[in-house]
């Protein structure tokens, strides 16, 4: 009989944990459950981090703070133990949320195209003293695993949801995927807190919370459709446009002359403008209201009388966005 397959990678039998030391790290070549072996398959090293697939069609899950430091593209790598024989992987930012700590990205490389094995996100809540296991590179090292159980769940911290687990991570575990023992990838790591309401145990965005977001929603499952491509309108290639609305200029309380400028953040590919759910806009300190968001494509109307550098958000009808810095200059 044919193996069953959960989010591509063969469902297990649920394991024992218990031979294992909490608070340690293990090799794969010192862990004999084949349930950890077989979602090894699914995770990848960042430089300084970690990551997994969420779909056989090259998407990758990691941390928004991963993102901070990795950027909009890069190069990964899958199952990095030690041996030579990892796989050198080609990659740029689809989407990401700051709030949830949560980034996603996709292989690139046509040479290299899938399918990838990936963790199904689980669906439902995890409960406490459930076991759990973490994948990921602590310390940049090969790949290793560790064993624990789950702490806490329901939890809000620093305003993200979050719950709460003993398996040991360390300095390059973000983005590692917690684990069931049926394989299921239930939270991805993104640290610990130490003065809140943690208490410093080693904390996760649970899976459920991640697919409610725009942009995510289609994660980890095995019927999902390959569909999570990011449109010529997510990459980069926006700027501002500024112009001058003539005679229109007014004076401020002291007497300087201001111009009226019309200011809309345009991209190069026909159709962008379509797709434009909202733009933030964060403007010189010394505007009265230095942020403002618009719906749409709507112009932002400025009275100012110099030129200054505006940092843009750019958010899309399918949940993508793209935040630049570009001046605001019409002379």
């Amino acid at each position: 009989m044919a193996a069953a397959v959960v989010g591509g990678i063969p469902a297990a039998a649920a394991a024992d944990f218990h031979d294992y030391t909490l608070g340690d790290f293990y090799s794969l070549a010192k862990v004999e459950e084949s349930v950890v072996h077989d979602s090894s398959e699914a995770v990848v090293r960042f430089p300084t981090a970690s990551g997994f697939f969420v779909d056989p069609d090259g998407l990758i899950l990691t941390n928004h703070h991963v993102y901070e430091s990795f950027g909009d593209s890069g190069r990964v790598w899958r199952r990095w133990v030690g041996d030579g024989s990892e796989q050198a992987l080609e990659v740029e930012l689809v989407t990401r949320d700051r709030e949830h700590d949560v980034a996603l990205y996709r292989v690139t490389d046509p040479a290299k195209a899938g399918p990838f094995p990936f963790l199904e996100l689980r669906d439902t809540p995890v409960h406490h003293g459930e076991a759990v296991f973490v994948l990921g590179h602590p310390r940049g090292k090969p790949l290793r695993a560790s064993f624990g159980t789950i702490l806490a769940d329901e939890l809000t911290i620093g305003g993200r949801p979050s719950i709460e687990y003993s398996a040991q991570t360390w300095w390059g575990s973000s983005g590692s995927p917690v684990i069931d023992e049926q394989g299921r990838a239930v939270a991805i790591h993104w640290g610990w807190d130490s003065k809140g309401v943690s208490n410093g145990r080693l904390t996760g965005v649970p899976a459920v919370k991640i697919t409610d977001l725009p942009g995510f929603t289609a994660l980890g499952r095995a019927d999902a459709p390959p569909t999570l491509r990011p449109s010529e309108c997510d990459a980069h290639g926006w700027a501002l446009r500024s112009n001058m609305v003539r005679e229109a200029a007014r004076q401020n309380d002291s007497g300087k002359w201001l111009d009226q400028v019309e200011v809309r953040a345009l991209h190069p590919t026909p159709g962008c403008a379509d797709q434009l759910d909202s733009v933030t806009y964060t403007l010189h300190p010394t505007f009265a209201d230095p942020v403002e968001t618009l719906d749409g494509d709507a112009a932002l109307t400025l009275y100012t009388w110099g030129s200054f550098d505006a940092t843009v958000k750019v958010r899309l009808d399918d949940g993508g966005s793209v935040t630049f810095v570009d001046r605001v200059s019409w002379k």
